[in-house]
């Protein structure tokens, strides 16, 4: 259903109507609710206006059944669901829920099933390495396993890097392991400015850097030494990985 089961989802029918202020209608159908498939009646309520709102309301009845000895006990047991208006701010339970809480099935399965939020990883390193600095976001996933991460960096003393051609990887931090991909994950970083820089040795443009990100969770980056006039220079990156 696209989360704990907990939320009401519509599977079939329940169309709602809303003909006038206050005043809602919904037709047959079927929800899935609190781990437990639940039959909505068709119905109609009024005055849901100045603080009042319109409710899903639960029912359980039970029913008998005339068994060979001529007992009846009550053996069929339902839960069945309508509208009804309730005083604002009345609490949702077991035996009711705003109507605005229902969804469409399929509606938040993307988004019950990965971070509600970034996540931020803050990058400082030592002036030795690059003077490097900035934020990288990032968020898991759980639907499709993937790692979207993003972030600008900057590197301030931009002329310690390695020369050419032996730069070097620089380790910009650490992912929680639950954000490591099994296999080390690689992903390019674009240069970021209006303007393109040679690198230290003359012979090329700076235009982007390889990046990557261990099964340990280390994210590293390929910085280059650009040329000596170039003191500092920055990149960005807004990339998917996969984590298995």
């Amino acid at each position: 259903m696209g989360g704990s089961g907990s939320a009401p989802v519509v599977v079939s029918g329940m169309v709602v109507s809303n003909p006038s202020t206050g005043d809602y209608s919904i037709t047959n159908g079927w929800f899935f609710y609190n781990g437990e498939m639940i039959r909505c009646e068709s119905s109609s309520v009024s005055g849901a206006t100045g603080g009042s709102d319109v409710y899903v309301s639960i029912t359980e009845t039970s029913a008998p059944l005339i068994y060979f000895d001529g007992s009846t006990p009550n053996v069929i047991n339902e839960k069945t669901a309508s509208l009804a208006v309730l005083p604002t701010g009345t609490v949702a339970d077991a035996t009711r829920f705003p109507l605005t809480d229902l969804n469409p099935y399929g509606k938040v399965f993307g988004a019950a099933n990965r971070d509600a939020a970034w996540k931020t990883l803050s990058v400082s390193t030592s002036v030795v390495d690059g003077g490097v600095s900035g934020t990288v976001y990032y968020k898991k996933d759980h639907t499709t396993n993937t790692l979207h991460i993003r972030g600008v960096l900057t590197a301030s003393n931009a002329q310690n890097f390695a020369a050419s051609p032996g730069s070097l990887y620089y380790l910009m931090g650490s992912l929680p392991a639950a954000y490591a991909p099994v296999n080390t994950g690689y992903f390019v970083a674009q240069y970021f400015g209006a303007g393109l820089i040679k690198d230290d040795a003359g012979v090329g443009w700076v235009k982007q850097i390889n990046c990557g990100l261990t099964n340990g969770g280390n994210l590293f980056a390929n910085w280059i030494k650009p040329d000596l006039s170039v003191s500092a220079y920055g990149i960005v990156f807004n990339d998917i990985l996969p984590l298995d």
